[in-house]
């Protein structure tokens, strides 16, 4: 767990009250605030046939707000299987009884190597689906992504692919160009939207990996794709972000700290009628709301992971305190500490809330009233001189997370191992 984004200041200042005076959300040339029109998208957003019951990959679904509507799964928890997988596993992708990760499956005795790989798994018994599919060799990193019937899966180098989850096998490959590229791809009504990590938003068509369309970003670095009926989202920390129409790429709006040059990292999301970012800065941790439609600056908070959403709350962490805020009076309800300071929600399902503990647990809270109801050491206890830190997840060979899906949680441990948990 970590939490140090990534970003190069051009001028001394304050980014902090920059940010918060800047209610204005286009920059003209030279730097200077413009008023911009009020997004309209080309085509209005159809329902998918994706199940509600799912977990689609890094922070559960297109809006990355950690929320999954329909889920079913209710602790308190057994074991059901666990399968070792190598030495780092990617949060899974969970749907239609099924469950895939991507892996590096060279073991933690071979220091060094990477080795990439698709994995396909029975969601009831762990059974492999098919043969482990090699995604890259030596590449530092792959993502993993799920939508209209295909995972799609992305290298740190920028190599994008189509696959069959039922046979394993590959549907299409394309190179978008040797960036940085930190997260998945996401796909949302037969599109997949990705970025290549050099300031380039990208468009391919899902079903064969056409281009649909490029455009340039405002910034040079790591960032999330979002999307949802409004646009596709793109942020970088707290000091710029971007909406772009899905049909044609064409920018709608546009937020950017003035001098100042932001390489990201940190996850993006879409919440409570606003895009959340979040930036790491010793002055500057907080997550700051921008409102949807206008770009205005709503709201900030302390914090040291990017808020999940569920019904009415939004879940902010921040040096180990989770605290639900309500979504109507943003006070809060209550309250989860963690004994090491350092606590991230990684999914909303099931009227439950599912906490990373600094400590190496697990931790499933009640929704309504934040009582622990059920936990599991996933990986051992940090030394206590340890520097543990919430969130960091554009570093390393995976992205982490967990997964539910059809009353099952999907939850990676320590040394590349993949647990189920049921009732």
């Amino acid at each position: 767990m970590g939490s140090t984004a990534r970003r190069v200041r051009s001028r001394s200042g304050s980014v902090v009250a920059t940010a918060l005076a800047v209610l204005a959300v286009g920059v003209g040339p030279g730097g200077a605030a413009t008023a911009a029109p009020a997004p309209t998208t080309a085509a209005t957003a159809t329902a998918t046939t994706d199940p509600a019951d799912a977990t689609l990959g890094y922070r559960a679904n297109a809006r990355h707000d950690g929320y999954v509507a329909k889920a079913t799964a209710s602790p308190p928890f057994t074991r059901l299987w666990s399968a070792d997988l190598g030495s780092a596993v990617s949060a899974p992708v969970a749907v239609g009884g099924k469950v895939f990760v991507v892996v590096n499956a060279v073991g933690e005795d071979e220091s060094g190597g990477v080795r990439m790989e698709l994995v396909g798994l029975d969601a009831a018994t762990g059974k492999r689906l098919w043969p482990q599919r090699l995604i890259a060799d030596n590449d530092p990193k792959a993502t993993l992504s799920y939508g209209g019937g295909l995972l799609y899966t992305q290298t740190g180098r920028g190599v994008v692919t189509a696959w069959d989850p039922a046979t394993g096998r590959q549907r299409w490959s394309r190179s978008i160009g040797s960036g940085i590229c930190e997260y998945p791809p996401t796909w949302y009504d037969g599109v997949l939207f990705t970025q290549d990590g050099r300031g380039t938003a990208l468009a391919l068509r899902a079903s064969d990996g056409a281009e649909r369309w490029r455009a340039p970003l405002v910034d040079q670095g790591m960032s999330p794709v979002v999307v949802d009926d409004l646009g596709v989202w793109f942020g970088f920390d707290n000091y710029s972000f971007q909406l772009l129409n899905r049909s044609t790429g064409r920018e709608l709006r546009r937020y950017d700290v003035p001098d100042l040059t932001a390489l990201g990292g940190n996850p993006i999301a879409r919440g409570a009628g606003a895009l959340w970012l979040r930036s790491s800065a010793a002055d500057d941790e907080l997550t700051v709301a921008y409102d949807e439609k206008t770009g205005a600056v709503l709201r900030s908070f302390p914090a040291d992971a990017t808020p999940a959403f569920g019904p009415g709350r939004v879940y902010v962490a921040h040096r180990g305190v989770v605290r639900a805020l309500s979504t109507t009076t943003y006070r809060p309800v209550w309250s989860y500490t963690s004994p090491r300071r350092a606590a991230t929600v990684r999914l909303v399902a099931g009227g439950h809330v599912y906490v990373q503990d600094g400590n190496g647990e697990l931790v499933v809270l009640n929704e309504r009233t934040g009582a622990v109801v059920w936990s599991h050491r996933l990986w051992a206890e940090p030394h206590p001189m340890d520097d543990v830190l919430a969130e960091d997840d554009w570093r390393g060979w995976v992205n982490p997370g967990i997964a539910t899906a059809s009353g099952r949680v999907f939850a990676p441990g320590q040394n590349g191992v993949l647990t189920a948990f049921g009732d």
